[in-house]
């Protein structure tokens, strides 16, 4: 019922990713040339083992998962955080094209029901953004694609769950260190009991250097969880 009321709302002219004219709406947000290129690119290498990251033909395990490995069982992306993942990525957060979200939601629900390593889902948790971002953009994405993945694989969503404690610098210029000294012990359980034995399937768009992700399974499995896997929209390259 929701696809209709949007295509309405929110009509549009042109191709989201490259802007080529035509009828596109929340079922077909892209051009069928964006979507092979999506498609292709899901095709471009192989995938760490742990942290999904995209690797160079016939390695395993990206170098951080090698020498710090994550504490989440898993993490699987649609695709590599390049064009059009990223436009797309921007486009939805950005210029507030919530719309998006039901077909990359779509697909990331398909994601996890192609990997036999996300297992059984209790629960579905959104990556809490800061409170300065949810006043300017006046949503929070990964609470709009948590929405359709908790749809799609009859799952409830809990998004009061895991709350940011403090609001931090955008990690966007930082590296990789900087980025998880500033997140650290930033993500806390409201209620522990909530996620006791629970397996946890934590949702964000992007996954790059995993510093997010490894906050928020550190405060989910500290307060309890049975274990927690990660989706995302896209991910980084690793070596």
């Amino acid at each position: 019922m929701l696809d209709p009321i949007l295509d309405v709302l929110f009509p549009q002219g042109a191709c989201c990713i490259c802007r080529k004219p035509g009828r596109y709406g929340s079922r077909q947000p892209w051009c069928s040339e964006c979507l092979d290129a999506m498609l292709k690119l899901q095709q471009s290498g192989s995938n760490c083992a742990k942290c999904g990251k995209y690797l160079a033909e016939g390695s395993t395990l990206c170098s951080d998962c090698r020498t710090q490995p994550p504490r989440f069982d898993i993490a699987r992306a649609v695709g590599p955080y390049e064009d059009p993942y990223r436009i797309s990525t921007k486009v939805l957060k950005f210029m507030g094209r919530k719309y998006l979200a039901l077909q990359m939601g779509h697909m990331m629900a398909e994601k996890i029901k192609s990997e036999p390593g996300f297992g059984q889902i209790d629960m579905i948790v959104p990556v809490p953004i800061s409170k300065n971002s949810l006043q300017v953009r006046g949503f929070n994405q990964t609470e709009l694609l948590g929405r359709k993945i908790s749809k799609e694989l009859g799952v409830k969503m809990e998004c009061g769950v895991l709350v940011r404690t403090k609001d931090t610098p955008h990690q966007t210029e930082l590296s990789k260190e900087e980025r998880e000294r500033n997140l650290a012990c930033v993500f806390r359980v409201t209620d522990p009991a909530r996620v006791e034995g629970k397996n946890i399937l934590l949702v964000d768009d992007v996954y790059t250097t995993g510093a997010t992700s490894k906050e928020c399974t550190r405060a989910l499995l500290d307060a309890g969880a049975g274990r927690v896997c990660v989706i995302t929209w896209a991910t980084g390259r690793g070596f």
